[in-house]
């Protein structure tokens, strides 16, 4: 289907480099050293059929055939078996997953480090405004499409991060939303353009804008909210300057006719004062009666849930830390969508767990669904379809045996952690200290010292 099949017989065929990526990702964050080895992680995938009477698998390629191996594989099998893979899996009937009769989905993007090499800094690029190094390491921006019931991946696309907003990468997953979702967002979000984008799609949207919008109100409903209108930039301009001199605007604005929620949020910690926070609510469910503004209000928080995907995706999967390994760029794509394949799998199995159980797929728990994948994917190897039904099975139970708490009501503050030195850091555009350097050795007499009667003379 993506041209990469072998003209010849290989120690490597295709078929069996795309296992090996997928393994690179699943064992990505094996090691609290850092990520395993090419042969560390083959010889894991092949440790039974290394054992097997007549031996399918007599001597492991060396790390440099592994490379070339995934040069010619390519990335465009791996994005074609992520498109197979990616979608929504929660069903009417799973605990969190709908809303008014509609599927929560959200969006939000996010970086992967990629190792800094010539070829990944000239493709994807770093951030800061100009290009320079603002990061340790060149780095991917990911956007992605989460469904917040299950974590799993409706879509998902990436670029770099000098040249691709969120805003831009957005535009590539319009094609991925329905009539029948809503579309949770932050307030970065908020524009007049990519709101007319997505509901031009069909799709609903709840996204959260910013306190200091002008939307004067059309007309106030029951529930305390009111019709407004998004209005254009050149309209919010007008808006803002009449704003500013104390003037009423005049007129129906242009833009999109939206549906406003003011509200605050009071934090009642156990220790520690009161806290109280304004928010602001925008969306296309104009009827208060389908979608009342309290429950809507409600509803939002559902958008962290795409935070918990990316920190399962990052933190959990591919280990905290980590960067990518790849250092070409069609490598790191092939990466990318293999550890998007892998993550997608890992929550149809929790999906599934969860729906033995009759339980909410938050209470199984991603790092445990991580840890038995990876010691039960060696022995899935040489296994016949009869011990893989049982052996899934058994991951089902140990999942369910290990189900989690149900969440409890907690608020994380938005802090970054201090660096575990106090080293500066460098910068990109520094010179690098010279790689071959010479030492010389020589011990000194200490001022003080008196001689000894053996260095008397």
């Amino acid at each position: 289907m993506t041209g990469r099949a072998e003209r010849r017989r290989r120690l490597l065929p295709a078929r069996a480099v795309v296992y090996f990526v997928l393994a690179l990702c699943l064992f990505s964050s094996s090691d609290s050293a850092g990520p395993p080895g090419y042969r560390a992680v083959l010889r894991t995938l092949t440790d039974k059929l290394r054992h097997l009477p007549g031996g399918l698998v007599q001597h492991l390629p060396t790390s440099s055939a592994l490379t070339r191996a995934r040069q010619r594989l390519g990335d465009k099998p791996l994005q074609a078996l992520f498109e197979r893979r990616c979608g929504a899996q929660a069903t009417p009937t799973t605990p969190g997953a709908f809303a008014f009769g509609l599927r929560l989905v959200a969006w939000d993007g996010t970086a992967l480090d990629v190792p800094d090499t010539p070829e990944n800094a000239a493709t994807f690029g770093f951030t800061g405004r100009d290009g320079t190094n603002k990061s340790g390491n060149p780095q991917v921006r990911l956007m992605a499409l989460i469904e917040c019931g299950t974590h799993a991946v409706i879509d998902a696309a990436f670029d770099s991060i000098a040249r691709f907003s969120e805003h831009k990468l957005a535009r590539r997953l319009l094609a991925s939303l329905r009539p029948d979702i809503l579309l949770l967002a932050d307030r970065n979000f908020a524009s007049h353009e990519l709101w007319g984008l997505v509901e031009a799609t069909g799709c609903h949207l709840a996204w959260r804008i910013k306190k200091n919008l002008v939307l004067p109100p059309l007309w106030v409903l029951p529930d305390g909210s009111y019709v407004s209108v998004m209005p254009t930039p050149a309209e919010g301009q007008r808006l803002g300057n009449a704003r500013f001199q104390g003037r009423t605007p005049t007129g129906l604005p242009d833009g999109h006719l939206v549906r406003i929620i003011d509200y605050t949020v009071t934090v009642r910690p156990q220790h520690g004062p009161v806290q109280t926070e304004k928010f602001r609510l925008a969306t296309s469910l104009l009827d208060h009666r389908q979608a009342p503004a309290r429950q809507l209000a409600q509803l939002y928080h559902q958008r962290w849930e795409i935070e918990n995907g990316f920190a399962e995706l990052k933190n959990r999967l591919r280990g905290a830390g980590f960067i990518l390994r790849s250092k070409t760029p069609e490598l790191i794509c092939q990466e990318i969508y293999a550890l998007l394949t892998v993550y997608q799998a890992l929550c149809a199995l929790k999906v599934h767990a969860a729906e033995q159980g009759e339980i909410d797929p938050d209470r199984i728990s991603f790092i445990t669904t991580v840890r038995l994948a990876r010691l039960t994917t060696a022995g899935q190897t040489a296994a016949n379809p009869q011990i893989l039904c049982a052996a899934r099975r058994e991951v089902v139970q140990e999942l369910l045996n290990d189900r989690l708490p149900p969440r409890r009501d907690r608020r994380c503050q938005r802090l970054k952690k201090p660096p575990r030195n106090t080293f500066e850091a460098k910068r990109r555009d520094e010179p690098r200290p010279p790689s071959r350097v010479s030492y010389s050795l020589k011990v000194t007499r200490n001022p003080g010292h008196a001689p000894s009667p053996a260095e008397t003379p």
